[in-house]
């Protein structure tokens, strides 16, 4: 299997004007769903269809928990999930009044992922790459 890509159109923002500039993205691909992990899972081990996706369920229910309590979940040799808190800036000055509340100033609450280096070096060595078909290049 291999990494499809393709060559597509794009800016450069420290480019020349008027220079058409291109570079590779990587393509669409299909999905690659929980059913189908669940079912790799099932022909690789003894373990039943039924057990691994009360084990695939729980550990999701377990990770978005602790995502909630704000700890991190450390998945050794896949990564790290933990969330971020994104806002407004504010004046020093409205800390001390009464009225002040921090919460109204945040804008965004999310979750982020962090590849383990093990994981992101296996990919990058074991990479083979595919260009597919695009509109710049028949």
């Amino acid at each position: 299997m291999a990494i499809k890509y393709k060559v597509v159109s794009c800016t450069n923002p420290k480019g020349a004007e008027g220079v058409d500039y291109a570079c590779n993205k990587v393509a669409k691909t299909p999905l690659y769903s929980t059913t189908q992990i669940v079912g790799n899972i099932e022909y690789k081990s003894t373990l039943s269809r039924t057990d691994i996706v009360a084990v695939v369920t729980a550990l999701l229910h377990y990770i978005r928990e602790a995502l909630l309590a704000g700890e991190n979940i450390v998945l050794d040799d896949f990564g790290i999930f933990y969330t971020k808190v994104s806002g407004r800036c504010f004046t020093r000055a409205v800390i001390g009044l009464d009225s002040f509340d921090p919460l109204s100033y945040i804008t965004d609450v999310g979750v982020l992922f962090r590849p383990a280096s093990s994981m992101k070096k296996g990919v990058v060595t074991d990479a083979r790459l595919q260009r597919v078909p695009s509109e710049l290049m028949a």
